[in-house]
């Protein structure tokens, strides 16, 4: 019966792992550009669209489809058009976003809302002036005057990213990263998460409901292990 008892630790140990991360992906439900994870149920070992991420027994893998787009008419918010991700530098070195609610720090840069400068084509991009806009193409201009171009990078094994908080990507140098040619952005939008709310609220009262079930037959069987046991101290 202990065997039966440590396979079902197992299972209740890996139903909290998919709780863990529709937690996370409802959670991050607010925040654009985020890109909701799955744990992969399948047979073998990798997913269908790209290696993922290993954490114990259980094969994470980033659904990189775009959200809805949404109109903010804010001059500092842009939102990628198809595949790609903006360059920014954070505290533990070069990261990559879909995030694009972007600001402007004490030092005039354009940064993120955690403050990690955003990457021109030619490093960061000061902003000294007062009308800001950006255009399709990434092309940043304060007051009429150009100032910079949005770096923008794709990934052809973007299952090998890594994820970081506040919807930071880091490339451990096996992503395939490479410039984008002819980047497309949608200046005044921000990308919504991709999350499906109403599945990710779904699939999370099953999974409680399912480690629920599992802790009544692991009671279930410890308690007739305790009467197995008492019955033939008995009989002894």
């Amino acid at each position: 019966m202990s065997d039966r008892i440590g396979e079902l630790a197992k299972i209740c140990a890996r139903t909290m792992s998919q709780l863990d991360v529709v937690s996370n992906n409802l959670a991050n439900l607010a925040m654009p550009g985020f890109k909701v994870e799955h744990i992969y149920q399948g047979e073998g070992t990798q997913p269908p669209d790209g290696k993922g991420s290993v954490e114990g027994n259980a094969l994470l893998f980033v659904d990189y489809s775009p959200g809805v787009m949404q109109k903010t008419d804010n001059a500092l918010d842009v939102a990628i058009q198809g595949d790609g991700f903006l360059v920014v530098e954070s505290k533990a070195g070069l990261a990559y976003t879909r995030k694009g609610d972007f600001t402007i720090n004490k030092n005039n840069q354009l940064v993120t809302q955690s403050g990690d400068s955003v990457l021109g084509e030619g490093g960061p991009i000061t902003i000294n002036g007062r009308n800001v806009s950006i255009d399709g193409g990434g092309m940043i201009a304060v007051d009429g005057a150009e100032v910079g171009k949005l770096q923008m990078v794709s990934f052809d094994k973007q299952q090998n990213l890594i994820r970081r908080g506040d919807g930071l990507f880091t490339d451990p140098g096996s992503a395939g990263k490479k410039k984008t040619a002819m980047p497309a952005f949608i200046p005044r939008h921000l990308e919504l998460a991709n999350v499906n709310a109403i599945k990710e609220m779904a699939d999370m009262i099953n999974i409680q409901r399912s480690f629920e079930s599992y802790q009544k037959v692991m009671l279930t069987i410890q308690d007739m292990d305790k009467l197995s046991t008492s019955r033939v101290g008995r009989l002894a």
